[in-house]
């Protein structure tokens, strides 16, 4: 399987000649709801943020008074898309469960957050917020924690903790939007922040990138397994407020690398604050995985440096300032081993069921190491400070 960057792919195979103006329309588009109902808050008593906080957790129906910005993104949330089949996003949790905590964890920081911040765009916007250049672990454990609350067995319907997690996320974005909109953000010479464009491609971050990293890990996917990964991954879309139009053209691999490669060349070339941020997060990962590893912080720096490497291919990793290390060449070692755990988990089912309910301990344990509130979660504190860009605890603030 060629890099994500090394190979021009035909994108009009997939989205037709109307492949530019598909880009020219996610980047014109924000999310209404979730911007309507953070205007209010912003503006309104802060008990609306508790009220919210009841809605996401009981739905719209349990507040008959509720602002009706507040009560429409709450339907749009809850209301079940007519393609939703719940035995298909079943399927794919448990095929995404079934890669392993460590490996997920190797794909979201060489591999998701790697690919995010090489949007100068993106990385702009993160910059603005102070929050991934000082307080890089931070950012990386609240951003896993997202994950590990939102792709497990039933967390997507309404009230479970995936949902309500995903939706502070996406009204997090909206505030985020807001302030900088507030701040002068010149929209003319850079679109919105947090565009449909920016939200499209931070899902394919969680979804084609990771998924063709496995690929380079050996860790492979069926055709039948893909389109039941995206299937569940569709339903986060949904909750994030993505448009349906967009991420419903997305139903397998290569329509995934293909949306990639198409809005990846809107984005524009790394720039240094792309560097600035991956150096910081491989740092991070590394000091965070190397318990799971059992190896000194110092040696799975290196390997997250090498996997980067792996994922993205040497011209991506120079623009990003990934390090050249030795340890690029144990990656053939790691992917044998796990091609080799692959066959055994297809043919024993109950392998394959003890590595997903591994994965779900171990998601457990990692939650419970985080200690205070998320940035996404702090965001609709009643006591948070609304006119401000949104920033992560300090270590002294999580003591």
């Amino acid at each position: 399987m060629p890099t994500l960057h090394s190979t021009p792919l035909d994108v009009s195979a997939q989205f037709g000649a109307d492949a530019q103006a598909l880009v020219t329309q996610m980047a014109q588009g924000a999310d209404p709801l979730a911007d309507a109902l953070t205007a209010v808050l912003m503006t309104g008593p802060r008990s609306l943020a508790d009220l919210l906080q009841r809605g996401m957790a009981q739905g719209h129906a349990a507040l008959p008074d509720a602002p009706p910005e507040m009560a429409a993104l709450l339907q749009q949330a809850q209301t079940r898309p007519s393609w939703a089949n719940a035995q298909q996003v079943q399927r794919g949790v448990d095929a995404y469960l079934g890669i392993g905590a460590l490996w997920l964890g190797i794909a979201l920081g060489p591999g998701s957050l790697a690919h995010t911040y090489s949007s100068p765009s993106v990385a702009r916007v993160l910059i603005a917020t102070a929050n991934l250049k000082d307080r890089a672990m931070r950012r990386l454990q609240e951003t896993a924690n997202w994950q590990y609350h939102t792709m497990r067995p039933g967390s997507l319907e309404p009230g479970a903790p995936g949902y309500v997690h995903t939706l502070q996320v996406r009204l997090l974005h909206a505030r985020v939007r807001a302030n900088l909109l507030a701040q002068g953000w010149n929209v003319a010479e850079r679109g919105l922040p947090i565009n449909q464009l920016e939200l499209m491609r931070t899902w394919l971050d969680f979804t084609a990138v990771p998924f063709h990293a496995m690929g380079k890990l050996g860790i492979e996917f069926t055709p039948e397994e893909y389109q039941d990964l995206y299937h569940a991954w569709h339903g986060v879309a949904h909750l994030l407020g993505i448009e349906e139009r967009y991420y419903r053209r997305v139903h397998d691999q290569a329509s995934g690398e293909a949306m990639l490669a198409l809005i990846d060349a809107a984005s524009g070339a790394p720039n240094a604050d792309s560097a600035l941020l991956t150096t910081h997060m491989l740092e991070a990962a590394g000091q965070r995985l190397a318990p799971l590893m059992q190896i000194p912080p110092d040696v799975a720096v290196g390997l997250m440096q090498g996997f980067c490497r792996l994922i993205h291919g040497d011209e991506m990793a120079d623009r990003l300032a990934v390090p050249r290390t030795w340890w690029a060449a144990l990656m053939p070692t790691f992917a044998n081993a796990n091609r080799y755990q692959r066959l055994l988990q297809r043919q024993d089912a109950q392998v394959h069921g003890s590595k997903v309910q591994a994965t779900l301990g171990a998601f457990d344990q990692l939650i419970d190491l985080l200690k205070g509130e998320t940035t996404y979660q702090r965001n609709l504190n009643p006591q948070a400070t609304v006119h401000a860009l949104p920033v992560s605890l300090s270590e002294a603030e999580q003591a």
